[in-house]
């Protein structure tokens, strides 16, 4: 079988546990509160159901099925923002990593690199205390965040490498941001931050502190080279100059964001600045990196209305946006050595048949069925479209 060989693909931003939505959500509630508006808003308060239902072996098995068809679709890396640190009632685990080593183990399992992004979690909102529904996510200080970093520290290894996120600006308190990012710094570790999502977000942060969020994390020492702002869909021109100035990574999830209604992000405007982008699979609406290439780009030239938006000083697409699904992710998960990881597409595929560019049309036109074998670590573990198990 003809084959066309690729680099791994890396998934920057994944809530596993989210994975177990996919169907449920595709509908209003009518009657409901969302029955007239099914917003992101609405969606969050059955996440916040669906994720106080599960128990430890629960968020297991979710993460290994979601890092199991993470690998079948070309995936290797994957970059888990964990919040669900206690039990459903908020009260912490006898070990408080339990969880945590829940992905672990799972990960593990399923033969695939992770970077667990340990999510803090402090606050329901500016100067809002949390609300039940978060009771499980909650953390009560910067020392519970130095235990939790002390001791992934000790429990990964091999495949598996620690991080540290920030959950948003509107769930850890300002005083918090700068003592984190120099936590992450200090220990060599990525930083991950949501920000930007969602134009309330940013409205609730101006009104706040006189700041967006970007400009926030901005003062407050977050952006670097090491750290990742997850979305940015809602961006001024004052924000994009800041994440190029500060060489910081910005990971799209286009198709959580389309499954959400966030709204479209400046594609073209990020790229043309500088900004080296990434993608993520998010909520697991769908898990295919080509379909994430294919929305950037394409909701890129939607927005800019011109085509080839994310494309080199060639005007070539294909090499920019090999890039941001393979070596990009990489580096923003602290795994830039991932170059034994390998992806191979079946050639024979009738998506191939007539044309020119094999390359172009797989990261453009592909889809995840493509995938035939996987290679993670020199050690395969998909072959012929299915895991290895």
């Amino acid at each position: 079988m003809s084959t066309l060989t690729l680099p791994g693909f890396a998934n920057v931003h994944s809530h596993a546990f989210q994975r177990l939505m996919r169907g449920e959500v595709q509908r209003r509630h009518l009657g409901a509160a969302d029955a007239r508006e099914a917003t992101f808003w609405t969606w969050r308060e059955r996440m916040y159901a669906h994720a106080n239902r599960l128990g430890l072996e629960a968020i297991e098995a979710a993460a290994l099925l979601c890092y199991v068809e993470c690998l079948e679709g070309g995936y290797t890396a994957v970059g888990e923002f964990h919040y669900l640190h206690h039990a459903p009632d908020g009260t912490p685990w006898p070990d408080p990593l339990a969880a945590s080593k829940a992905h672990l183990r799972a990960a593990e399992a399923a033969g695939i690199r992770l970077t667990l992004l340990w999510c803090v979690y402090a606050q329901g909102g500016f100067g809002l205390p949390p609300s039940e529904a978060q009771r499980r996510f909650v953390t009560r200080s910067l020392g519970e965040v130095e235990a939790a970093l002390d001791g992934l520290g000790d429990a990964v290894g091999g495949l598996a490498r620690a991080g540290l996120a920030i959950h948003s600006v509107r769930a850890v308190p300002r005083a918090w941001l700068g003592p984190l990012a120099e936590m992450a710094r200090a220990r060599g570790l990525p930083l991950h931050v949501h920000a930007a999502e969602q134009r309330r977000e940013v409205t609730a942060c101006r009104e706040h502190c006189g700041l967006s969020p970007i400009a926030l994390l901005a003062a407050e020492g977050v952006l670097g080279e090491t750290t990742t702002v997850v979305h940015g869909t809602w961006l001024d021109d004052d924000d994009i100059a800041l994440l190029a100035k500060h060489r910081t990574w910005v990971a799209l999830c286009p198709t959580t964001e389309g499954d959400l209604g966030d709204g479209v992000p400046r594609v073209a405007e990020l790229h043309a600045a500088g900004v080296r982008l990434c993608i993520g699979s998010d909520s697991h609406a769908v898990i295919d990196p080509f379909a994430e290439l294919r929305a950037a780009e394409y909701l890129g030239r939607v927005r800019a209305e011109r085509r080839c938006v994310l494309s080199d000083a060639a005007g070539e697409v294909a090499p920019v946006l090999l890039a941001v699904g393979c070596d990009h992710g990489h580096a923003a998960l602290g795994w830039p050595e991932a170059a034994d990881d390998v992806v191979e597409l079946d050639l024979g595929d009738r998506v191939f048949e007539g044309v020119s560019d094999p390359l172009a049309t797989a990261l453009v036109g592909g889809h995840r069925g493509l995938v035939r074998r996987v290679v993670v670590g020199g050690r395969a573990v998909v072959e012929g479209g299915r895991w290895r198990e």
